[in-house]
């Protein structure tokens, strides 16, 4: 009674809203077509579940309790959530705050994270070299911030989730990151300008999976595949492995013998399903260090990812 009611709610809070800007906190997406689409094509872009709802609100709920944290320690922060636009490159945004330390008045980000994370991050460069999109963006922001408030300095605040331990991480002012960023945004309004969209990324499961433009890239993904197979029998098997997936001993007979036909095919269109392989190296250490090395296979099915826009 009480779970549904909040799941519910959190539901109503899923919305999308016009894009007329280049927003900072996206600027470091990796993907330039996804740039020029959330502001082209916003209103056709896949909501997020109310799973990620409550990600989002736990987020804001932490940033509002490292504030207070902050006060209570003496900590001075001023200029909460100030709006920032830079017209010349339709850049918008708004910092979380700026921390006063020594006659200076520092930019601050702070994010809340899983204790993976906060363990995994140091420096500035564990974020740019990061697995996840989201990662990529956090740099980015704040160096947009730093060059619109001509700052050459900043704070990244990094919040466990679990235990509540802080991290600070300074970050100073890369002039040659910053013209990248920038160059990167020209780009994205020369194709708003001229109606064109760039080329997507190769496809990376960590940033293509979760990408609310998904269905649209997809077709394009079929269309640049390494063969196009005219193959009904193992259609139905790829169909039948979706299937049978809580059916243990069927499942994996069917997924051996699929990843046979496919290993070492990188991307493959067969009918409704698109089957993308890598070869991924892990180093391992036993007596002595060696390297593994494993065919890694995944099954996209385009008609899911389409209902899941329809719906």
């Amino acid at each position: 009674m009480i779970v549904e009611k909040v799941a519910e709610y959190k539901k109503s809070r899923i919305k999308l809203f016009p894009c007329n800007s280049n927003r900072a906190s996206e600027i470091g997406h990796p993907c330039e077509k996804y740039l020029v689409l959330i502001r082209t094509r916003w209103q056709e872009k896949t909501l997020h579940d109310v799973g990620l709802q409550y990600i989002f609100d736990e987020g804001n709920m932490h940033e509002k309790e490292v504030l207070k944290t902050l006060h209570d320690a003496g900590v001075v922060v001023i200029e909460q959530q100030r709006a920032f636009e830079w017209k010349k490159y339709q850049i918008t945004g708004h910092v979380d705050g700026k921390v006063l330390h020594e006659d200076k008045a520092i930019p601050l980000e702070i994010k809340s994270c899983s204790p993976y994370m906060f363990d995994s991050i140091n420096l500035v460069q564990d974020l740019l070299n990061g697995k996840y999109a989201y990662m990529k963006k956090y740099p980015a922001q704040l160096t947009l911030y730093m060059l619109m408030d001509n700052k050459d300095e900043a704070i990244f605040l990094f919040k466990n989730k679990v235990n509540g331990q802080l991290k600070e991480i300074a970050m100073k002012l890369d002039y040659q990151y910053g013209e990248s960023l920038l160059q990167k945004v020209e780009r994205v309004n020369k194709h708003i300008q001229d109606n064109t969209v760039p080329e997507p990324i190769d496809y990376d499961e960590n940033t293509c999976d979760g990408c609310g433009f998904l269905h649209i890239c997809l077709p394009e993904i079929k269309r640049t595949a390494l063969e196009l197979c005219n193959m009904p029998e193992i259609e139905d098997k790829l169909k039948r492995l979706e299937e049978i997936k809580p059916i243990r001993g069927e499942y994996e007979k069917l997924d051996k013998e699929i990843k046979e036909i496919f290993k070492e095919k990188d991307n493959v269109a067969v009918g409704d399903f698109l089957v993308r392989g890598k070869w991924i190296e892990k180093s391992m250490q036993a007596k002595e260090a060696y390297t593994q090395k494993y065919w890694q296979m995944k099954i996209i099915n385009t008609l899911t990812v389409t209902k899941i826009k329809e719906d």
